[in-house]
């Protein structure tokens, strides 16, 4: 009978522990992707405290000295760490923190890179987990994050493949990519359209946004493979280019105006007056575009048109 009492209340402690955990951590992606081998893959870690007195943590310079990330593939087997991970955390180095204090239900975000953690060389799906040092790595605290995230990664895309995706199609110059505002992107892209110029036109479009803002494609889509995906994506942009699906996205304006733009951090939506010249009258339709901004670039994912009549 004695043993019964001494179990209940071992378990009643491990309980009573777990349910007074003053922080909860738990991780996101910072944009939300496909990603591909050898691309960066950004996660953001946030603290919250959960207690009713504040909460006090180190956090690093170097937040490799708060953090370990882990991924597994679906056999459960770890990948290696990064190179970059093994040398800072192997390195005779002083550390820089400072001390950051947080209020009953504050919480405190930041973001790293996974590709400086973990070494991922093949197109997989995997399982990512986290865990938060607040006394800095070598410390007794530890807090694991309390979910982990499904990654999907595909392989690259060959050289060739890339370069001739996006070479101009008039100049036949490399094209850029440029951290320019969303109504930019969007001109940039109805201009492209109307001089037929099909790589300028998808430089700053998100093919896979796009392909997954339809229900039923999406639900198709998810149901593939990864070397099925790309190949839909493939699919997916010449039959664009040539109107097969979602002929308004690539209908050829007379010209066009840009009404109003809106956007915060990640998210915009640009407004814009399409006008489209036949024999007789001349139709007239609004569009408006979606974009997120990811590495500091803004892309189109998604668009809806309403028809304003004739003229």
């Amino acid at each position: 009978m004695k043993r019964r009492y001494l179990t209940v209340m071992l378990f009643a402690l491990v309980a009573f522990g777990l349910a007074a955990q003053p922080v909860s951590v738990t991780i996101n992606y910072e944009n939300k992707q496909v990603y591909e081998v050898g691309s960066d893959i950004l996660v953001k870690f946030t603290v919250r405290n959960l207690s009713a007195t504040t909460y006090r943590f180190k956090l690093a310079q170097n937040r490799m000295f708060n953090v370990d990330l882990s991924v597994r593939n679906l056999t459960n087997q770890p990948l290696p760490p990064a190179r970059q991970f093994t040398m800072e955390r192997t390195s005779n180095q002083q550390i820089f923190y400072r001390d950051v204090a947080l209020e009953s239900e504050e919480e405190f975000s930041f973001v790293e890179n996974l590709a400086h953690y973990v070494h991922l060389s093949d197109s997989g799906v995997y399982v990512v987990n986290a865990v938060f040092h607040p006394e800095l790595v070598g410390s007794s605290e530890r807090v694991p994050a309390a979910n982990a995230l499904s990654l999907t990664v595909r392989p690259p895309l060959s050289d060739t493949e890339l370069v001739r995706a996006r070479i101009d199609d008039r100049t036949l110059e490399l094209l850029q990519r440029e951290a320019i505002p969303p109504d930019e992107v969007v001109a940039w892209t109805v201009s492209a359209v109307q001089d037929r110029a099909w790589n300028r036109f998808f430089l700053y479009i998100d093919l896979e946004g796009l392909l997954l803002s339809n229900p039923a494609r999406a639900r198709s889509y998810r149901r593939l493979g990864d070397a099925e995906q790309r190949s839909a994506v493939a699919e997916y942009r010449g039959d664009l280019e040539r109107a097969i699906v979602d002929p308004d996205l690539s209908a050829i304006p007379s010209e066009f105006t840009i009404v109003r733009t809106t956007y915060d951090p990640l998210e915009a939506t640009v407004i814009v007056d399409q006008r489209f010249r036949n024999a007789t009258f001349t139709e007239r339709k609004r569009y408006t575009y979606f974009l997120r901004r990811r590495d500091r670039v803004w892309y189109i994912y998604d668009y809806a048109v309403t028809n304003l009549g004739a003229e």
